[in-house]
């Protein structure tokens, strides 16, 4: 049942005090996690890093040859991800420098905050109903998880979800094509998502021909455009023109998607096994998956089996993270779950919608309690491997605390030469993008130059160990010199082997 009357009356002045504190309360707390990261060198080489450094190059109007890949020669950055949004926020690098995709993430997380709220008023709920449901979208444990793995495009894409399903709603086309153009551009992925949501909105709008024609149009335009994308642009302009990489983490179960749905259709055990158990084979990776559908189902994934259009739309975000062979897709940390997110806002909302205003305010009160639970539990605790407090959880201390002396170590850095090529350990990579070759240590390549944490947060690539077993290795090895050091930070220069006669004293 609609309530006519919450959809016509006038949103008075002080209606908007609401919405309004709660976008910069949750902007707040955005800020808190993901800046706050980034200043004490939390953030990475992959993926902020590799962005930024593009940021860079298309700021000047031409394309990026990244080398901060640790699989491939350097190659067209557009051949890892066919990714645009650097592309089209990239003037903003040289005012915001390496903070600039972090900022443009953090508002679009809560831009798609207000298009859960706009949806809701579309769809007839009050102002407090609306304003129960976009603080029930930014109180779900996936932006938390997103936040605290530093810039993903996903972010940006999954955010468009809101305004497309509300601009579809009321047949304003040329802003959901807007929304919908953005969606895909944000990853080629995400086209096939894409394809998915408009088949729900196909299915949701089934009674009116039109809505429904349109939604289906569009998914035969997103299957072409990740046909295309995939099959054809990606490979062509890597350097060693690879088929499309991201296939690999699914090879296990065939060799193309068509190839894999058959084979999961047909043999249902395989299905269970993927979608349940534990297929790494190692014990440390138990029950995450399981912690996944129980975060999902408790924090409001329920609603979606009252609103079936929204549970379609979550399959393909639960297979690409299930049947990955990568525990790192499978529980609830980084990156991976931000798309759930607008999903199941959109379906609490559709289902308050349904029922009688007391009814509504219930559910949503209920649903938010639920879901802000679930995000401040997990927070604090999780079966998922690599999970790391510090990052995430900001409302612990140790998260705006550090080992290093942060402000000397920016200084430090900023006495770094650009425009000199340079192999940074990976928390270093993302603050040093001011120059036209970074190279991912242990990657050196045509670096001149070196820079690493003595204790850095994260070693990856290499382990802890193998890291420092380097460390030492490098400032012993031919060819090297120590031109900075202090108790945390260690920058070398590469002699030209033309000059190594005349530098040894």
């Amino acid at each position: 049942m609609k309530d006519s009357l919450d959809r016509t009356a006038p949103l008075a002045g002080q209606a908007w005090r609401w919405p309004a504190g709660l976008l910069l309360g949750f902007g707040v707390i955005f800020a808190a996690i993901s800046l706050v990261n980034h200043y004490y060198f939390r953030t990475a080489a992959l993926d902020l890093g590799i962005n930024t450094h593009a940021l860079r190059d298309f700021g000047r109007g031409r394309m990026h040859l990244s080398t901060l890949l640790l699989d491939t020669p350097p190659t067209n950055f557009l051949s890892s991800h066919f990714a645009l949004i650097p592309v089209l926020v990239s003037p903003l690098y040289w005012v915001f420098g390496s903070w600039t995709l972090l900022l443009v993430q953090l508002v679009a997380l809560l831009l798609g905050g207000l298009g859960v709220w706009t949806y809701a008023r579309g769809q007839g709920l009050a102002p407090r109903h609306a304003n129960l449901a976009l603080a029930y979208c930014l109180s779900l444990w996936g932006v938390y998880s997103a936040l605290s793995f530093d810039y993903h495009d996903n972010v940006i894409g999954a955010m468009t979800i809101p305004w497309l399903v509300h601009w579809v709603a009321k047949r304003r086309w040329w802003p959901a094509a807007l929304m919908f153009g953005l969606l895909l551009v944000s990853k080629e992925n995400l086209a096939l998502w894409g394809a998915v949501v408009l088949l729900g909105l196909a299915w949701k709008h089934r009674r009116e021909r039109r809505v429904a024609l349109v939604a289906l149009a569009g998914v035969v335009l997103a299957l072409a455009y990740f046909a295309v994308i995939t099959k054809l642009v990606m490979p062509a302009i890597d350097t060693t023109h690879r088929p499309y990489t991201q296939m690999a983490r699914y090879q296990h179960l065939g060799g193309s998607l068509p190839e894999i749905a058959r084979n999961l259709l047909t043999q249902p055990t395989l299905l269970v096994a993927v979608l349940l158990r534990n297929t790494a084979g190692d014990p440390a990776s138990n029950y995450i998956k399981l912690e996944l559908w129980g975060v999902l189902l408790f924090s409001g994934g329920l609603l979606t089996l009252a609103r079936p259009w929204y549970a379609l739309m979550l399959g393909p975000l639960l297979a690409q993270k299930l049947l990955a062979n990568d525990y790192g897709f499978w529980g609830i940390n980084g990156q991976y779950s931000i798309e759930f997110v607008p999903v199941l806002a959109l379906a609490a909302i559709d289902t308050a919608g349904y029922l009688a205003p007391r009814l509504r305010q219930r559910l949503l009160t209920a649903t938010l309690a639920l879901a802000t639970l679930t995000t401040v539990v997990t927070l604090y605790t999780r079966y998922s491997i690599w999970y790391d407090r510090t990052t995430a959880n900001f409302l612990q201390a140790k998260h705006y605390r550090s080992p290093l002396n942060v402000p000397r170590l920016h200084a430090a850095l900023a006495r770094v030469p650009a425009d000199v090529p340079l192999s940074a350990q990976t928390n270093l990579a993302p603050w040093l993008t001011n120059r036209d070759s970074l190279y991912h240590y242990p990657v050196l390549r045509a670096a001149r130059l070196v820079a690493l944490l003595k204790r850095p947060f994260s070693a990856w690539p290499l382990t802890e160990e193998g890291y420092q077993d380097s460390l030492q290795a490098l400032r012993h090895r031919t060819g090297m010199r120590v031109i900075y050091e202090d108790d945390q930070l260690l920058l070398l220069s590469r002699i030209p082997p033309g000059s190594l006669a005349t530098s040894r004293p």
